[in-house]
């Protein structure tokens, strides 16, 4: 910024909207609006930056009057003048969309992550934690998009027969700023199937989980039974005249216990390795591949 252009005052500017304007230059965070008053007009745009450990937006004012554009320091207190007028509000607001677009790259590389990390099942102990500051973040920068973009319409509306050589640009940017709605709506898409995927992983954990005790108790019932059985005090039980009876018992128990621990890992195993991979059942690559060999051949007939 130029130290040796214009500076304007708040009471150089007006004297009838000196407490609106007051409140608009005040500390914090100003939401992106565009106000129009008697002699001039007011163009609030609220920018993003990334803290140590959340999302902050920062308010950038420029004042519009008669043919000037001015940026306010908030350091010095002062409206200063920029020196090509509105070229030199499209190069602010070109710097900060810069940013914005980073930051939301930023944004998509970690979804991606998480979506790497499900897909692979190494999933973090602080997945849910996560996924909630990467959705609560993406939510405001939505909310951030939808509100610049009706302030810009205006904005471009209002002063588009002063915009000069710079009006194909602001239309320019309008655009880009309806595109990159439509990319974040993607990313809550994409977050949302990550949160029912990542449902269904814990889903499929819980069921190996019960499975796991009704294995265990599967195999223990039966245990149960058959010593119950054989302890009884009472004549005429099997094996009970036969002199290999305990080693014939113990082979039931030790059989009892293998069906229980293997019979359905194996049955599961058989139809993983034979039914889809021997006989091509649910071999989805080959299938594919196998339509682009026969796409190709046709393509090459012609």
């Amino acid at each position: 910024m130029d130290s040796r252009a214009r500076t304007y005052t708040i009471d150089e500017i007006t004297q009838n909207y000196r407490d609106e304007l007051n409140t608009v230059l005040e500390p914090g965070d100003q939401p992106t609006t565009y106000e129009d008053y008697d002699d001039f007009q007011l163009l609030v745009i609220r920018r993003l930056r990334m803290e140590d450990e959340a999302l902050g937006t920062t308010a950038e004012v420029f004042l519009l009057r008669q043919g000037e554009v001015c940026m306010f320091e908030r350091n010095e207190g002062l409206f200063r003048k920029l020196p090509d007028a509105y070229e030199s509000l499209a190069d602010c607001i070109e710097a900060y969309h810069s940013r914005n677009q980073r930051i939301l790259t930023a944004y998509s590389a970690e979804i991606e992550r998480l979506e790497d990390a499900l897909f692979t099942r190494k999933i973090p102990a602080y997945f849910m934690d996560l996924w909630f500051d990467i959705k609560k973040d993406v939510a405001r920068i939505e909310n951030y998009y939808y509100r610049n973009s009706l302030v810009f319409k205006e904005f471009n509306r209002r002063h588009r027969s002063k915009f000069g050589e710079t009006a194909d640009w602001f239309k320019d940017l309008e655009e880009d700023i309806i595109f990159q709605q439509g990319s974040l709506t993607n990313l809550k898409s994409k977050l949302d199937s990550l949160h029912h995927y990542h449902d269904s992983i814990k889903s499929e954990r819980l069921n190996r989980t019960i499975f796991t005790l009704t294995l265990i108790s599967g195999i223990f019932l039966p245990l149960n039974l058959i010593v119950g059985f054989f302890g009884m005090n009472t004549p005429g039980l099997f094996f009970s005249e036969d002199p290999a009876g305990t080693y014939l018992v113990t082979l039931l128990l030790a059989s009892t216990v293998f069906v229980s621990l293997f019979g359905l890992p194996i049955v599961k195993l058989a139809d993983r390795w034979v039914l889809r991979f021997l006989l091509g059942r649910y071999n989805v690559y080959q299938n594919i591949l196998k339509r682009l060999k026969q796409a190709n051949s046709k393509y090459k007939d012609e």
